[in-house]
Formats: C-alpha cells, structure tokens, sequence
C-alpha cells in the first residue's frame, strides 16, 4: 500500500481499471460521496498525487492476487475493463476473470461491472459483445454482483474536439440522425454508491442512462442554446476514409483506437437505446442528469449570451 489518509469513511470501495481516462471521473466522484476508495495502478506513484485521499495500491488489474489484496476488507468494488487492441477481447476477459477470483477469495460483498447498454440482438461489435459475455462470466461465478450499463458518455461526447465547437461545429464521425442513449458518468458512481449503501445487489444489469435518447443533430441544437449561437453537426463525411485508414494506419499506430472504429460504425447505422424506466423502478429517488443540466454546470460560470455569440459569429 502506497497512501493512507486518515479521514473516516462509512463504506470501502476498490476502484479496478480506474487509472485511465474514462475511470478518473468515476474515483473523483466516489470521493465526493464520501467513500473510502482504493486504487489498483501499476504506476502507484503517479496517482497518489493525483488522488491524495484514496488508498493507492501498487499492482496489475491482471494478478488477481493483487487485486485480491486490495479487495480485503472492502465493501464493494467497481470494475471497468481495459479496451483490448485492434479488436481484441482477450485483455478484457482476462481483467474480468481475475476481478471474480480475486472476489471469490476476499469474500468481497459485492463486486459492480461498468457495461454499457445492449442492443435487443447480438450486435457483433467486439466492444458490445464482450461486456455482454463478462456479464455472463459474473451469473455463472455466484458472487454478489450487479451490472451498471451505460450509453454515451457526455464527459465523452460532448468534450470532443471543443476548438471546433468554438467555431459554431459539432463534430463526431458519424451520422446526426440516429438515436443515442446518454449517460453522465458521475450518475454511474452515484447509482454504485447507492446500492452500496442500501446492501442492494442486482444479481444483473441496470441501464443508467438520461430519460430520453438523442440524435447528434439534437445534442446540436442543444449546444445552439445553451452558446448563444448556432451549432451545426458535422463529420459524417470522415467515417469512410477512417473505415479505409483502420486496416493500414489504425491497426499499428493506434490498435486501440482501431477497435473503437467499428463501434463507430454501429452507431452510423443503428439506433443504441437503453432502457431509462429500469432505474427509475430500482431507486424511485433517483434524479438523473440531464444533458440540459450537464450543459448548464458546464457553462454556468461562463455564461454566453446571444449577444456575445452573435459579436463570436461576426468576428470569424
């Protein structure tokens, strides 16, 4: 163990997979609940900084023997799998495999999967698939588990390329017309928090996500008001060339980015809609995060008016 803090919490939560970009949100806002977090990192010295409240554990979401050190004692853990490259799900089964050993043999109350949403037939994306078949590893382990399935991350979709949003452009590679279900992330660690404290375990699959799926020309629109200024999606276009670069380019300079290419393609051709009444039934006290809402804390404290959108418009 690397950092102790001294601060007394009421639950433990190890946080697996959380080193990374899309698990930093999820430790930051299990502090904010008031958890006691510990964290897995190959690399302990770099996040102890970064996060000098939580506990930092040194070792591999793949030993399971490190990963059970960390679980013992804790009340729960949240498990978010490392995409694989180039369309490989090995690295992702092998992390979920060595989470339900390592549950197994800390007696772990209760170990919580970050999914995503599923669509009503087998998709044959790799990256849908896969968290589908860990949510089958976990029914067959026998451990206390639920699954947390998300949509769209906003912290995702909504901070992509923000230089061009400065010019009026939405830009994301796919087609406006489709329908996404969205998630905040912050509502994932809030729901896994909530179970916790409650001692609910799912035995299965939860869709988080905001009440209502959106197409990109909608999240748009919904730019244009909260900027001041009129926001067009754009980028379609660019899916073909980066489907012909994924083989050449992608496949050796960004493998992992490579996987991401097809799910880019799914959602160019389908809607991805979860179901938001599975939440409301499991915490009726529940609010979720709208994107409105999401958009109104991100720009509260700069706040632009039609008028300065319009002067914005004027000057480029």
């Amino acid at each position: 163990m690397i950092h102790k803090h001294q601060r007394t919490y009421t639950h433990t939560i190890v946080v697996l997979g959380g080193t990374g970009h899309v698990g930093i949100p999820y430790i930051g806002e299990f502090l904010a609940q008031g958890f006691k977090v510990r964290i897995l990192a190959r690399s302990a010295e770099r996040v102890t900084p970064r996060f000098p409240e939580a506990e930092v554990f040194r070792g591999s979401m793949m030993d399971a023997e490190a990963v059970r050190g960390a679980m013992e004692g804790a009340d729960g853990a949240f498990l978010i799998t490392p995409i694989g490259a180039n369309d490989d799900t090995n690295i992702e089964l092998r992390a979920a495999r060595a989470a339900i050993s390592a549950a197994h043999h800390a007696r772990l109350p209760h170990l919580i999967f970050c999914s995503v949403i599923q669509p009503n037939v087998p998709s044959g994306i790799p990256l849908l698939d896969v968290k589908l078949a860990i949510e089958g590893l976990l029914e067959e382990s026998g451990l206390p588990w639920s699954a947390l399935r998300t949509g769209c991350y906003m912290e995702d979709w909504l901070e992509f390329r923000p230089s061009l949003l400065k010019r009026g452009i939405f830009f994301f590679p796919i087609s406006p017309t489709h329908q996404l279900s969205f998630t905040s992330q912050r509502d994932v660690s809030r729901v896994a928090a909530e179970l916790l404290r409650q001692d609910r375990i799912l035995y299965g699959s939860l869709d988080v996500i905001e009440p209502a799926p959106r197409t990109l020309n909608e999240v748009a629109r919904l730019y244009s008001e909260h900027l001041g200024r009129n926001v067009v999606h754009a980028g379609a276009f660019l899916l073909p060339l980066i489907k012909l670069l994924r083989p050449v380019v992608f496949r050796w300079l960004k493998p992992v980015l490579a996987s991401k290419v097809l799910l880019a393609s799914y959602f160019d051709s389908n809607n991805w809609i979860g179901d938001p009444s599975q939440l409301a039934a499991v915490l009726p006290g529940f609010r979720v995060t709208s994107m409105e809402c999401y958009l109104e804390e991100k720009y509260e404290k700069n706040t632009i008016t039609p008028e300065i959108g319009a002067a914005l418009d004027a000057a480029q």
